[in-house]
């Protein structure tokens, strides 16, 4: 009943009043949308970064700087067994992009950043492409896009390409927001 509400919600506060036209802009996207704590599972295959299996945990974020920024916390279970990581996410609304720096417990540190996109439904997509992580002799490139598809779930797509290589599928974890 409160997804139904949340859902009917956001879907009054996004429409015009009238029918959409292809010369509107788009509404400003809302990254309070990932306050709280979010649970997540993602099976992965094995690459440069780590064997491959099942990841699972919970991501929560809150507000800091004043609102202007996002912190959150991950701590998970992964084949190497349990893992923390912090991520920093700012939202340049000027130029339309979203930056995220993460760093966690399995030696990776990264800064994904990437235009966000929307439609007037209010459905956003952030694009997004990491800065390249050296591991073990290899150079290792991510990329992919986070999909905020309800009030309730998000799903990231991710692409991972090893010294130039062919991007092949890294996964596509599931995120689903507690109490919802």
């Amino acid at each position: 009943m409160i997804v139904l509400f949340l859902l009917l919600f956001l879907f009054q506060q996004q429409q015009p009043g009238r029918p959409t036209n292809p010369g509107d802009p788009m509404p400003e996207p809302n990254l309070d949308y990932f306050l709280g704590t979010w649970t997540f599972d993602w099976t992965t295959p094995e690459t440069p970064l780590g064997p491959g299996g099942k990841f699972k945990g919970k991501e929560t974020y809150k507000k800091i700087f004043n609102g202007n920024a996002y912190e959150s916390v991950i701590t998970g279970e992964s084949p190497e067994g349990p893992f923390e990581a912090r991520a920093i996410i700012s939202h340049n609304k000027k130029e339309r992009t979203v930056t995220r720096y993460e760093v966690d417990s399995l030696g990776m540190s990264t800064a994904k950043t990437g235009p966000v996109g929307g439609d007037l439904g209010g459905y956003y997509t952030i694009f997004w492409e990491a800065s390249p992580i050296v591991k073990n002799g290899k150079t290792i490139r991510l990329k992919g896009k986070t999909l905020m598809l309800s009030p309730a779930n998000y799903r990231v797509q991710m692409q991972i390409s090893v010294d130039g290589g062919p991007w092949q599928n890294l996964g596509s974890p599931w995120y689903r927001k507690e109490g919802t």
